[in-house]
């Protein structure tokens, strides 16, 4: 019997935990399931969906202490637009985010058929996508970061990177 999908939310994650995230990365993983999708909101109110590249998705399973904190901020406060400082949240890098800019601009090379697709992109449409962050408190300047397309309000985080 086919499992029938749902996104991750905020409440589901209150409720049940980080678990249930996990057990579906691994089915994901082994070629059982799709792709784990979650759920926040953006600072319009619109919905906004993400989702991680392969090797994060390893992290939640190998490391999950790395990853757990930067996934329950990304759902917990959602898309705010432009970083204004001491908030946590996803937002747009700015021009003064050199480092994670050049992380971000290597890691679409690297995962540019993953991202198309992910992100539903045509051809070439890479240079439309805003370059994104999970801010959390890490006084390491590190960073989740990946990728926007507005068109859909779909993101996908490509790995860690610092300033």
């Amino acid at each position: 019997m086919a499992q029938k999908e749902h996104f991750y939310t905020t409440e589901f994650y209150q409720s049940a935990g980080i678990d249930p995230f996990r057990e579906h990365i691994r089915q994901y993983l082994d070629g059982q399931r799709t792709l784990p999708v979650s759920k926040t909101q953006g600072y319009n109110y619109q919905d906004v969906f993400f989702t991680f590249s392969n090797p994060l998705l390893r992290q939640f399973l190998e490391r999950p202490d790395l990853i757990k904190k930067p996934y329950e901020v990304a759902l917990k406060y959602g898309f705010r637009g432009y970083s204004v400082g001491g908030k946590n949240g996803i937002f747009i890098l700015k021009a003064s985010d050199g480092g994670l800019i050049e992380a971000v601009d290597r890691l679409v090379v690297a995962h540019k058929d993953t991202i198309r697709e992910d992100l539903d992109l045509q051809e070439n449409s890479l240079d439309a996508l805003r370059r994104v962050k999970i801010v959390w408190h890490q006084p390491s300047g590190e960073r989740v970061v990946g990728v926007y397309n507005t068109n859909n309000d779909r993101m996908l985080f490509l790995d860690f990177a610092q300033y």
